[in-house]
């Protein structure tokens, strides 16, 4: 399985042609498909605040419905505090989102599809560059 980082999904709400071709890429070498709930969070937030939020909810919706969203347990809790007291250590901090994403997707040891490259300071976690 892989997990959809927010940006993905953004590209996925402007129907990008490269960003369904890598979705379908993925699903034909076998991946199944998922989120996690931070991004679904982040998602739904910027279509409450859109300028067409009713629209885009709809379109958010549909999305996150389509797909397995992986949700923030007491074990990812326990991952993103130990992902955030690395990073500190190491004078390399990423945003509370992105730690809390990452640790859904080390919990569930599962591969992220991300743009960002501030994921790549968070040690064991596999990022899928797109």
């Amino acid at each position: 399985m892989v997990v959809l980082d927010t940006n993905i999904m953004v590209s996925l709400l402007k129907d990008e042609e490269k960003t369904r071709e890598k979705i379908r890429s993925l699903e034909r070498s076998g991946e199944r498909i998922a989120t996690t709930a931070i991004t679904a969070y982040e998602l739904l937030k910027g279509a409450q605040i859109s300028s067409r939020s009713e629209e885009n909810l709809v379109k958010v919706r549909e999305l996150i419905s389509s797909l397995r969203v992986l949700g923030l347990s007491i074990g990812a809790c326990e991952q993103a505090s130990k992902i955030y007291k690395e990073l500190r250590h190491r004078g390399k901090m990423i945003g509370e989102f992105d730690i809390l994403i990452a640790a859904i997707v080390k919990t569930f040891d599962e591969k992220l599809v991300s743009k960002d490259i501030d994921f790549k300071a968070v040690s064991g976690l596999e990022v899928i560059n797109w």
